[in-house]
């Protein structure tokens, strides 16, 4: 092969690679952009169209639920009165007490206040302090989320009395001195000193006739474990 011959075949060689670098950069590397975008394009439409399909489906369980709803939203506003009618709470959770055979009861409730969610509605923190054993402490419990009026109660706290040592110290303050001369005799359950913090609603007057009662959701209170043996502290 002559040499005008080889750099004919260069050339040819270069021209080829040229036109392919440009076949690249102008024709086929935009046309592959441009359908990574509608495949990126199409992905989301897809995500959007997936998540549309859930809230149609949320809104459906709703729809169908909604009888029940509604029903559990009247029993509940049925039982929150228009005023806060603490007098009739404290005789009513001291009746509780009785029936119960807790000793020792006291109430302490707080200031009305607006609850942190919003609603037409107020809540009255109410502190309860109460000697019994774990048996009645459960029985008070039962018995005050029973109640006609809504009570939910937030915490549970408790400890043993008499308080066997300072490491097991007891996390609740007495309301009056406890004698911690009490000999414990294991066949006996141990008594307890407890404390309930809860809160009670009642919906001031104002609201407009015919408006929608916004009724809490009680809030669940883990069912305290009865005290292990030989502990002081709740």
């Amino acid at each position: 092969m002559s040499r005008n011959d080889r750099n004919l075949l260069i050339l040819g060689s270069l021209g080829i690679v040229v036109i392919v670098i440009l076949f690249y950069f102008f024709l086929l590397s935009p046309l592959l952009g441009r359908l990574n975008e509608q495949a990126q394009a199409r992905e989301d439409k897809q995500a959007q169209l997936e998540q549309v399909q859930q809230q149609v489906n949320e809104l459906e369980e709703v729809r169908r639920n909604s009888p029940e709803i509604e029903r559990q939203l009247l029993e509940l506003s049925k039982r929150i009165p228009t005023q806060p009618q603490i007098p009739t709470l404290v005789v009513q959770v001291q009746e509780i007490a009785d029936a119960s055979g807790v000793t020792q009861l006291t109430v302490e409730p707080g200031d009305a206040a607006a609850p942190a969610g919003g609603g037409d509605y107020q809540v009255v923190p109410v502190t309860m302090q109460f000697n019994g054993t774990y048996d009645q402490m459960q029985d008070f419990l039962l018995r005050i989320r029973n109640l006609a009026r809504l009570v939910a109660v937030t915490d549970v706290t408790y400890c043993r009395i008499p308080i066997i040592d300072e490491e097991h110290s007891c996390p609740v303050q007495p309301p009056d001195p406890v004698d911690e001369t009490t000999t414990l005799d294991t066949g006996v359950e141990a008594p307890l000193l407890v404390e309930l913090q809860a809160d009670v609603y009642f919906q001031p007057q104002g609201v407009p006739s015919g408006a929608e009662t916004t009724a809490p959701t009680p809030q669940e209170t883990t069912t305290p474990s009865p005290p292990a043996e030989g502990t002081g502290g709740g």
